[in-house]
């Protein structure tokens, strides 16, 4: 039986685990990159979104997988390309991390060498991420910066992550709001939000910093050319106005909100003359 019809049958039958559900996932974990948007994202991503944080699979199985997700062939698969299918590959890859750690946070089974392996990885995944598309009209969700987001915003509540590893979220947040490439329009900039939220809810960088990273995005080296600008300038604009709101209504460093709002002004000063 092809893998699409196993896990149709699996849905049909509300995801209950088969008794052979290792090799399964080996053959999802294989086949997450797949070009074919239901069989990626309806059936391997939804069914492993039941598994992994519903305990069907062991934490030996667990350990077995992880290191496949993070390799050359999932997560860093092909990494740097841009409007290539390798794309799906890698985002959906990066959802799988998010259930690991979603798991651990509820019931905590990673060592801290698997969580520093994560992190390394996951990192320098999104540093290196140049494939900005959102939703594909043929093949369907790309998204590797919002997925990316998702995990930075995991990690962000990982209390084994320190002060440094706060600043690193910190400032890859800023290299992918500031991009020139594409103004993104799926929802991107709320999920990156959400990582800096909880990064605040650390309580561990100090408000003085949180404030001159805010003012970074002011002092962003412009593009010398028209477009490029304009891509950068509204992707910071929509993810200011986000990140304001956000903070209003999580009633968090109320003295945040004058920063943004001066950031804003500098930004595009010519509404607010």
């Amino acid at each position: 039986m092809e893998l699409k019809d196993k896990l149709l049958l699996i849905k049909e039958n509300d995801y209950q685990a088969p008794s052979d559900i290792f090799p399964l996932v080996q053959e999802m974990i294989h086949n997450i990159g797949s070009l074919d948007a239901q069989l990626r994202d309806e059936l391997i991503y939804t069914t492993l979104s039941n598994w992994i944080p519903g305990h069907a699979l062991t934490v030996y199985e667990l350990e077995q997988i992880l290191p496949v997700v993070l390799d050359e062939n999932h997560l860093h698969f092909r990494l740097g390309e841009t409007n290539s299918d390798a794309v799906f590959t890698r985002s959906f890859s990066m959802l799988v991390i998010s259930l690991f750690l979603s798991r651990h946070r509820e019931s905590p089974f990673l060592s801290k060498e698997h969580i520093h392996q994560i992190k390394e990885n996951v990192f320098y995944n999104v540093q290196k991420e140049r494939d900005y598309r959102g939703y594909d009209e043929v093949k369907g969700w790309a998204h590797a910066i919002a997925h990316a987001a998702d995990v930075l915003d995991d990690l962000a509540q990982c209390t084994e992550l320190d002060e440094t590893d706060l600043l690193t979220i910190l400032d890859l947040v800023y290299q992918k709001i500031t991009v020139t490439d594409r103004v993104y329009s799926d929802g991107e900039d709320e999920r990156m939000v959400k990582s800096i939220i909880n990064v605040l809810n650390r309580k561990i960088l100090s408000e003085t910093y949180i404030k001159q990273w805010i003012q970074r995005f002011s002092d962003v080296e412009k593009d010398s050319e028209f477009l490029p600008a304009f891509r950068q300038k509204n992707n910071i604009k929509n993810f200011l106005k986000s990140l304001y709101f956000r903070i209003k209504f999580h009633q968090l460093d109320a003295d945040l909100g004058p920063t943004i709002e001066h950031t804003l002004y500098k930004v595009e000063p010519v509404y607010y003359s």
